[in-house]
């Protein structure tokens, strides 16, 4: 079966919008996982569907922070923003990709993108939302962990190292009724963090498929569509330990048909 080929966002430098990048290890997981890498830079709305049309699925990737103003949040000194030429143009292509059905993996910030894309809304900063919610009373911010059985935190989890320390890791429960558990079949004993900000109200059709242990949502997945999967940690950062997520995104984007426009077109791979 022919390989399929997958787009990838690009960041925006912010000093330097000239220039777009992008980290190795997103697009050498989709080389080692058998797909195609094709990197997508922020374009006008017509090109950017032509390129969906030649696209068999999308990946996500991570970065900054994305506009608050976005899901109704607010902007405080936490906040790092994204250029505003990638924010614009990544929440087109989240939208039309999930719209056309094509299979889309969300990393990080591309995992934030896909919940408010579809309506949902983000905690602008871990901390400090954990520090307003215990200031209120001693109870824990995600009761939906545990509908899993995670733990009822007093203290948020470090999802962020702070300059100079080693990266952060932590394990993350994944609920049995879900792709992430058929892909894993487990706990993820470990997970590689890099996040101050965290998915808050859920955006339509959208499930919470893992936490870490202070209740933080670590995954969503789109209830209608066949593979939209949104991770906050990163696993291309040790694809050995998440090989099985890249395998099982590159496989949904091997299935035919694929649509490619809104509207329901399809075509079929050659085998």
């Amino acid at each position: 079966m022919t390989k399929p080929i997958i787009g990838l966002n690009v960041d925006v430098d912010v000093a330097k919008p000239e220039q777009v990048r992008i980290a190795r290890a997103y697009y050498e997981a989709v080389e080692k996982a058998g797909g195609i890498p094709v990197l997508i830079p922020p374009s006008k709305p017509a090109a950017m569907r032509r390129i969906l049309d030649r696209l068999d699925g999308v990946l996500l990737i991570g970065g900054r922070d994305y506009n608050p103003e976005l899901y109704g949040g607010e902007q405080d000194e936490t906040v790092a923003l994204l250029h505003p030429d990638r924010v614009k143009f990544d929440l087109a292509l989240a939208k039309e990709a999930i719209k056309r059905n094509l299979p889309v993996l969300g990393i990080c910030g591309g995992h934030q993108l896909i919940n408010f894309a579809m309506g949902g809304s983000l905690i602008v900063d871990i901390p400090s939302h954990f520090a307003r919610r215990f200031a209120r009373g001693p109870v824990g911010f995600a009761e939906a962990a545990e509908s899993v059985g995670t733990q009822r935190a007093t203290m948020a989890l470090v999802h962020r190292a702070g300059d100079g320390q080693p990266r952060a890791e932590h394990p993350v429960e994944v609920i049995r009724d879900s792709k992430l558990f058929s892909i894993y079949g487990r706990v993820l004993a470990k997970t590689v963090s890099s996040h101050h900000q965290a998915v808050l109200q859920l955006g339509r059709w959208l499930k919470a498929t893992a936490h870490a242990a202070d209740g933080v949502i670590e995954a969503v997945e789109h209830l209608r569509k066949r593979f939209v999967v949104g991770v906050q940690w990163h696993p291309e950062r040790d694809f050995e330990g998440n090989r099985r997520l890249f395998k099982a995104f590159v496989l949904a984007c091997k299935s035919t048909p694929v649509k490619t426009s809104a509207t329901g077109a399809s075509r079929r791979k050659k085998k």
